[in-house]
């Protein structure tokens, strides 16, 4: 009985030709499907870091602006190319009523308790009533000699509000050795610290810059350019400006460039040049 040697039809193997081109595509294949996952890894960190530069701007932008724009001119107390400084109202208060030769009655309008500024530096204006020029006493504070029901009842009665709280109502003397005399009623009171926006080395971004508040780092990180500069009321643009020069600035510009966080790979930069004009 013969035996037949060769393979039936149907069950014939690969030869070494056919595995060695299967093998070539299967790592074409391969090298395309590891090439596009780097590329979209390369993608979303390029679009994070874009990401964050966009927001932290952003974000950075809204607090500043909306405390500068709340400023003047007259507010102003330096003005430099790393650092911009103004008087920040912590107590805003409306006389009431003459309660004595050198004493008022006053009610609180708005109180921040804790505004993160630095110590040392405080200070009072006071405008007449119907007035918006302000009298800076800078490191002066009026005497507060009482506070509560009597304070509060001497207001309530000339028509002040009477749901504030008791602390919100004060009487306050000295003002005849500061101002020569004591403030009328319906005349606004400010009591005001330092609040200064800086550009500064970061302190998580090594080599970078961030723009700090006070002593808080408030965004990192920049370029290390970042600068302010002042818009004047005749329309020019200074990059530093003192002395009776600041009651004439009416904007405050901010020209930065946020970089991608950390390393930074993909040299992602967002330039920025924003203008904060002050409201009073």
């Amino acid at each position: 009985m013969r035996t037949d040697r060769h393979a039936a039809p149907g069950q014939a193997g690969f030869s070494l030709v056919e595995a060695l081109i299967t093998l070539v595509i299967s790592g074409v294949l391969a090298t395309a499907l590891i090439s596009l996952l780097l590329g979209q890894s390369r993608f979303y960190e390029r679009t994070d870091a874009q990401i964050y530069a966009e927001q932290s701007l952003r974000g950075s932008m809204d607090l500043v602006s909306t405390e500068l724009r709340m400023g003047s001119g007259a507010d102003l107390i330096a003005a430099e190319p790393d650092s911009v400084a103004l008087r920040y109202d912590l107590v805003r208060a409306v006389v009431c009523d003459s309660t004595g030769s050198d004493a008022v009655a006053a009610f609180a309008l708005d109180r921040i308790t804790d505004a993160n500024l630095a110590a040392g530096f405080s200070g009072t204006a006071v405008s007449d009533p119907y007035e918006e020029p302000f009298q800076f006493a800078d490191g002066w504070l009026p005497t507060e000699s009482s506070t509560g029901a009597t304070p509060k009842s001497t207001c309530v009665a000339v028509g002040a509000p009477s749901g504030l709280p008791d602390d919100d109502y004060v009487v306050l003397t000295g003002w005849t050795s500061q101002y020569g005399a004591k403030p009328d009623p319906g005349s606004v009171i400010r009591v005001y610290g330092r609040l200064t926006y800086r550009f500064a080395p970061s302190t998580f971004f090594a080599t970078r810059t961030a723009l700090w508040r006070g002593s808080q780092e408030l965004i990192g990180p920049l370029e290390n350019e970042a600068s302010f500069s002042y818009v004047m009321e005749d329309g020019s643009v200074l990059s530093s400006v003192s002395g009776t020069d600041l009651e004439d600035v009416v904007a405050v510009r901010l020209t930065a460039t946020a970089l991608g966080d950390g390393p930074n790979r993909y040299d992602v930069a967002r330039p920025m040049e924003f203008d904060v004009p002050f409201r009073n």
